[in-house]
């Protein structure tokens, strides 16, 4: 029996994220979907169903785990944006087809079908379903609803550890519900407040002075936090980040730095982004009323009174720039202008008006990846050309 992780969502309103990320990345606590799946159904081997202009890039990040197979063997089905805990696993075994409204959630795969014949399997699905309140992500601004839970149900996964360095002047709040991981530096006079929800440090992180860390937050591995910031409540921060400055209610996917100071709040950060000096964005609106967010030719209405910016991967932001309300920003995209930034920049914009030239953009990625002892793979460079071609 296989575990099959399927894409159900519309690609589209998981932008700038799903440009070049399949939905069993996202990360809403301390584990990525794929991770938490993994850690659930740990006696099950894994087929991977993605988009197939993703095929490729996927493979190259998950090698041992088999891609859009040409045949796929019975097994479970699951939604790869599904947020899934150990409680639903009852439900899901008793049930042949779950689905939370319009979202097909789980359904037990009877035999082996052919690649092509797969999706036309999950559209039958959906017209037999039982009604289930497991939550799906359909938007990428949805995570910011759940990021707290899930903090406080993936802390349960952390032992005790005293395998980490710091300076006497350390002050915990509610030790009980902070986690240190192995080879973590916390220096001077830092302060980690966990009376509001867990705290997980997870390892090679370096917490430089000053810094105070207020629960829940997730700080990923090898992550680097920068004198005197402040880390507010709820924010999940990738391996490999370097941030400072004031951080509320952000998600950063990984090796991107927000290192100086200024204000970033209920953002989606993707990879391979840096934020410059400075850089400011607004996540309430000035008349309290909900935010919408453009994303390509469409409007959409979030329901949400505080959303900041979401920034898709590679993106560059200049030293002292102000990010609007509601901002989307594709992948790629260079910002420098000193003013009021527009809600809705399109990938590898360079400036306002202009697009970044293809060859440059790798050559500055090349450089940029090489600092942090990483190379761009052909997989990769053949999916950020495909997206520039669009």
């Amino acid at each position: 029996m296989k575990l099959i992780i399927f894409e159900n969502s519309k690609s589209s309103r998981l932008l700038p994220f799903s440009f070049n990320h399949s939905p069993l990345e996202l990360r809403l606590g301390a584990f990525t979907n794929l991770e938490r799946f993994q850690r659930i159904y740990n006696h099950l081997d894994i087929i991977l169903i993605v988009r197939e202009d993703l095929k490729d890039i996927i493979e190259e990040r998950y090698p041992s785990l088999s891609v859009n197979p040409e045949e796929i063997s019975k097994g479970l089905c699951l939604n790869a944006s599904a947020i899934l805990k150990n409680e639903h696993l009852e439900l899901i075994d008793t049930n042949d087809v779950l689905s939370n409204r319009d979202e097909l959630i789980s359904f037990k795969l009877e035999k082996t079908v052919s690649f092509g014949d797969f999706e036309k399997i999950i559209d039958r699905k959906k017209d037999v379903t039982i009604a289930c309140d497991i939550p799906v992500i359909k938007n990428i601004w949805d995570i910011f609803e759940y990021q707290k839970t899930q903090l406080e149900d993936d802390f349960n996964y952390f032992s005790l550890n005293n395998n980490y360095l710091y300076h006497p002047s350390l002050i915990m709040v509610n030790q009980d519900y902070i986690y240190i991981g192995n080879n973590v530096t916390i220096k001077a006079g830092v302060i980690i407040d966990a009376s509001a929800g867990p705290v997980i440090i997870d390892k090679d992180v370096i917490i430089d002075h000053g810094t105070i860390i207020e629960g829940p937050n997730y700080i990923g591995k090898g992550t680097y936090i920068a004198p005197i910031s402040k880390i507010r409540d709820n924010n999940i921060i990738g391996p490999m980040c370097k941030v400072g400055g004031e951080l509320t209610n952000n998600n950063f996917l990984g090796y991107s730095n927000k290192v100086h100071d200024g204000f970033l709040g209920h953002s989606y950060i993707g990879e391979w982004v840096n934020i410059g000096a400075g850089t400011n964005n607004s996540n309430l609106k000035n008349n309290y009323s909900l935010v919408k967010v453009r994303v390509e030719n469409e409007i959409y209405k979030t329901d949400l009174q505080f959303l900041g910016s979401l920034i898709g991967d590679y993106t560059r932001i200049a030293i002292g720039t102000n990010l609007n309300t509601g901002t989307f920003i594709g992948i790629g995209s260079n910002i420098f202008n000193h003013r009021l930034q527009d809600n809705y920049i399109p990938s590898f914009s360079w400036g306002k008006d202009a697009k970044v030239q293809f060859e440059n953009f790798i050559n500055t990625l090349i450089k940029m990846k090489k600092r942090r002892g990483k190379s761009i793979s052909s997989a990769e460079k053949e999916c950020i050309k495909t997206i520039y071609s669009k």
